[in-house]
């Protein structure tokens, strides 16, 4: 069987770009230089014929079919991944750094996420803070926080802990909000 599809480094640099909404920030996660990871895409929309990004003066914004595109490209990564750690395990996927509102803090179970071992191929550090902008400046992939931020293009996923009746937020850009890392978080958070 001959499968049909474009290059996987045009693909990946789409996937992290759309991720970041940032061709330096996915130059930096790929190893690469911005202008690498531009030209990948460049050269991606041209064998698609499409543009997947409008390009602005403050940085990228997806267009709709990039928007449609990202999340199945992004689970054929994760399928690929899986693939490859059921054969090496020690392979590891890219980790989050979480940020999380000091108000927060009590509402997790102690010593949260370290508290289970499930959680540990996905979170690299956590650290005290509820300053959207460390998202834009790639200083943190998420925030967990008490309040929703309504910023920008970031997306909001509302929480609702167990026993508790106010939500907490899980706020990331919009191509991590699907990845296998942030699903596995939220699901931390909600079992």
């Amino acid at each position: 069987m001959t499968y049909r599809f474009p290059s996987l480094n045009g693909l990946k640099a789409f996937e992290a770009a759309a991720r970041h909404l940032s061709f330096k920030a996915a130059a930096a996660e790929l190893g690469v230089t911005a202008g690498a990871v531009s030209q990948q895409v460049k050269r991606l929309e041209m064998s698609l014929g499409i543009a997947l990004f409008r390009r602005l003066p403050q940085g990228l914004l997806l267009t709709q079919e990039g928007t449609a595109y990202l999340p199945e490209i992004s689970r054929a990564f994760d399928v690929l991944t899986d693939a490859t750690e059921a054969i090496a395990p020690a392979l590891n996927g890219r980790k989050l750094s979480i940020g999380l509102d000091p108000v927060v803090v009590d509402k997790l179970p102690k010593g949260w996420p370290r508290h289970t071992n499930e959680l540990k191929p996905y979170v690299r550090e956590i650290r005290a803070t509820r300053d959207v902008e460390l998202i834009w400046s790639n200083e943190v992939d998420a925030l967990i926080l008490a309040e929703a931020t309504r910023h920008g293009n970031l997306v909001e996923q509302k929480v609702c802990l167990s026993g508790d009746t106010a939500p907490i937020y899980f706020v990331t850009r919009p191509g991590l909000a699907e990845c296998r890392q942030s699903r596995a978080i939220l699901e931390a958070l909600t079992s």
